[in-house]
Parts: C-alpha cells; sequence; structure tokens
C-alpha cells in the first residue's frame, strides 16, 4: 500500500518509517501523491530528492540532460559490491569503452542466432521443471530461465553443478537489491551495513567458478581450438576501435552483470504473467489460441511476428510489474529540471513501478489489459510512459535479447501447459527486478 502522505511535510518519524519500510521492501515506500500528481520534490536525511514522473520531465532528465546525472551513491552502495564494473555500475570512460565493445553482440544477427539454442533448451527442461502437479511457478522460472541463460553463455559449461549453481544466484539475486537504511544517509561507507552481512561469500563463489570457465576459454582462444560460438565467446573476443580485449576482471564483471540482470529480467516476467493470466481467463484463452496457430518449425527468432497478443500480454505483465522498477542518480551539478532548481548531489529518483501505475497516465492503471498494447489501441502509450528497459544512454544493452527469449519461453509453455493460482495471491517484492515475496504456487494442467 502507498504511504498516505506528502514527503514534503514529513518529520524524522515519518522519515524513519519511510526509509525501514523501503529497505525491506521499497514498493512500501511509494506514496498516494507521487502516483497521483507529477514530478515530487521532497528534502530530508540531508538530501534533496526529485521523482520525475511527467513524461517530459522524464525524458529531461535521463535524455536530454543525461549528461548531468551520474549514478547515485545510494545505487553504487547497493550494487557496486557485487558487481563491481559491469555494465550497471560502471561511469565515464570506463562505462563508454565497454559499451562500445559490448554493443555489437547485441545487435540482432547475434540475438537472433541465439533463439534456436533458447527454444532447444525450454524444450529439454520443460517436462521436468512441470512434471509435479503443484509446483513453486517462481522457482521454474528461474530455473528455466537460469538453464536457458547457462547455455547461451556458457554452453551448459559453467562449473559446479545446476542446483549449486542455482541456489547462489538465488540467495545472490534475492539479497543484491535490497537497500540498507543507512544507504539513504551521509554515514560513511565503511560503517557496516548489517543486511549484506553473508552476500559475499556468495559473489565470491560465483566470481571464481565463472573466472575459471573464462580463462579457459580464453586458452583455447588462444590456441585456435575449436570453442561454442557462445555469448562467453563473444565477450573474450569483444573491442572497441582503439582497445584491447576485455581483461579476466573486467570479464567476470560482464557476466556476473549479465546473469543479474538478463536472468531476472525473464524469470520475473514470466512468473507475472502467468500469474496474471490465471486471474483472467479470456485473455488467457486468447493467448493460446494464438500459440496453438503458431508454426513452431519456422525460426524461433520469426515467431514474434504471427504473436501479437502475445506480446501485448508480456508488455502488459512488464509495466504492471516492470523489470528494473527503480532508476536512482545524482546530479554531478546544480541543475532545472521540470521546472525545479536542483542543487549538485541532488537524487534524481526514476520510479518506473509508480510511473507505470500512474492515474494520470493510463486507464485502469492497475488493471492487466494487454489490448492496451495492440497496434490500433485507442490510446496511444507515450514513449516515456513506459519504461521496462530504462531509457537514454543507459538503457538496457540487452532489452531485445530479454524481449525474445521471453516470448519464445512464454510461446512453448502456453503451447503445453495451463497453470492455476494454487495459494494466496503474490504481493511484489523489488530488488534488482520485482519478484514475489513468497513461493508463487501453481497447479499444473497438461494441455
Amino acid at each position: 500500500m502507498p504511504i498516505d502522505a506528502s514527503i514534503e511535510d514529513w518529520d524524522a518519524i515519518d522519515w524513519g518509517r519511510y526509509l525501514l519500510a523501503s529497505s525491506k521492501n521499497p514498493i512500501h515506500g511509494q506514496t498516494t501523491k507521487a502516483i497521483e500528481g507529477f514530478d515530487e520534490v521532497a528534502r530530508g536525511m540531508g538530501k534533496i530528492f526529485l521523482t520525475p514522473s511527467h513524461p517530459d520531465t522524464v525524458r529531461e532528465a535521463f535524455v536530454t540532460k543525461a549528461d548531468a546525472l551520474r549514478l547515485s551513491s545510494i545505487r553504487n552502495a547497493i550494487l557496486k559490491p557485487v558487481l563491481r564494473d559491469g555494465l550497471l555500475t560502471s561511469e565515464g570512460e570506463r562505462w563508454k569503452h565497454d559499451r562500445r565493445a559490448l554493443a555489437p553482440i547485441f545487435t540482432p544477427r547475434h540475438v537472433n542466432g541465439f533463439a534456436k539454442g533458447m527454444a532447444r533448451t525450454t524444450r529439454d527442461h520443460l517436462t521436468r521443471l512441470l512434471a509435479e502437479d503443484t509446483v513453486a511457478f517462481d522457482k521454474v522460472c528461474v530455473d528455466l530461465t537460469y538453464q536457458v541463460l547457462s547455455d547461451v553463455l556458457f554452453s551448459g559449461e559453467l562449473d559446479g553443478g545446476r542446483q549449486a549453481s542455482l541456489h547462489d544466484i538465488d540467495k545472490f539475486l534475492s539479497s543484491m537489491g535490497r537497500p540498507d537504511p543507512l544507504d539513504f544517509t551521509n554515514l560513511p561507507k565503511w560503517v557496516p551495513r548489517l543486511t549484506r552481512v553473508g552476500r559475499m561469500g556468495v559473489v565470491k563463489r560465483l566470481r571464481k567458478r565463472i573466472g575459471l570457465l573464462g580463462e579457459a576459454r580464453r586458452t583455447k582462444i588462444t590456441a585456435g581450438d575449436t570453442v561454442p560460438d557462445d555469448l562467453l565467446t563473444l565477450l573474450l573476443t569483444a573491442t572497441d576501435a582503439d582497445s584491447d580485449t576485455l581483461t579476466p576482471d573486467q570479464l567476470v564483471d560482464q557476466l556476473i552483470t549479465f546473469i543479474a540482470a538478463g536472468h531476472e529480467t525473464t524469470s520475473r516476467a514470466l512468473t507475472w504473467l502467468f500469474y496474471l493470466l490465471s486471474q483472467d481467463t479470456d485473455a488467457r484463452a486468447r493467448m493460446e489460441a494464438e500459440v496453438d496457430a503458431l508454426d513452431m518449425s519456422g525460426p524461433a527468432q520469426k515467431w514474434g511476428e504471427s504473436l501479437p497478443y502475445t506480446r501485448a500480454c508480456l508488455d502488459e505483465a512488464m509495466r504492471l510489474y516492470p523489470p528494473a522498477p527503480f532508476l536512482s542518480r545524482e546530479l554531478n551539478r546544480a541543475e532545472t529540471l521540470g521546472g525545479h532548481d536542483l542543487p549538485e548531489g541532488a537524487i534524481v529518483f526514476g520510479n518506473i513501478w509508480m510511473i507505470h501505475r500512474h492515474r494520470k497516465l493510463w486507464d485502469q492503471p492497475d488493471a492487466f489489459v494487454p489490448e492496451r498494447f495492440l497496434p490500433g489501441a485507442e490510446r496511444p502509450i507515450g514513449r516515456f510512459q513506459y519504461l521496462p528497459f530504462g531509457l537514454g544512454p543507459r538503457v538496457c544493452i540487452g532489452a531485445q535479447f530479454a524481449k525474445m527469449e521471453a516470448l519464445i519461453l512464454t510461446a512453448l509453455i502456453a503451447r503445453e501447459y495451463r497453470l492455476h493460482l494454487d495459494g494466496p495471491h503474490p504481493w511484489p517484492l523489488a530488488r534488482v527486478t520485482v519478484r514475489t515475496e513468497k513461493p508463487l504456487m501453481m497447479r499444473v494442467e497438461k494441455r
């Protein structure tokens, strides 16, 4: 539930309540004013906050004046110890170099080349994952997207075993996006953040496992041996116009980032989509009819051309439960945004969750209405009101990869299975992405 107050009028007790709620689950920190009005400005805890929500201000902040923004200290405190200098956390020349070097990997030619493997891996694992009458469907999606990502990234060579890797990745992701209350203060970084105790052991194991695999592959490439045509090989040979390939540490930083961003994006989108379909039998029937009519013998990367309603269902699921719910930046200079004069260091908080449910931007903002994303919809959707993969220079580099993967997996699941809610309705929990707070129990019906 949103906090029913204007943060402009908060005292220390109000701020304490907000920080505790946001630390437990940032979605609890939403305010009614922010979701009904535009461009909220507040002062508290020694900081000034702007939450841009009007599409013009969103564009101004994150596109037109993007050079005035740096990653916020709050965001860095949460992600930097884990992702180090991956694309989500690096800045300046490091970020520019890596973005240039990695951009060719995510061109349509390479992304489309992964489609066949995505479909094959999904078919290989669906029967195993949906063999029981009732399953924790969020865990099914995590397992399935891990298998797909493992094959696309590493050709299934990641050492340590599937269950061990899944356990580490799930623990890593579940804790990574949680802010500590002290992150919202001006206390120095050396003051311990108790909410992060125990997390770094998992990170070290993952980094070691991925690093060993990367160096083994690099040795094969150097020796001229035959290597898989996967994302790891592409990363090891990626350069920009004036630099060498990635160092071992840089390689691990990027792979950890791809696991965190790519794995979470698709698994959570699938989880929420099939929950929403279980609550809307008309939408489910329409999507199933479309999937049933699809000729799956054709190239998987072209399936989307025949699945407009399925794509609309995915888009609507990502509106209600956005893959990246928050963008946290701060000003590197004094600037005017949305008519507000802000000093250097002011926090610019891109609240995608709130924009996607804003009362003045959407009809039936809390309802599942896939038709709004179909061509010719009555109310056009503006470029700066639907932002599932961010925007501006730092827009998600793997957005096309994630959308294609989600569509392929959705079609294959819906073709063979129907899922029914078999427990309480889920509550969203914001971490790196928006996951379910508790396991999503679903009854499996074989079609």
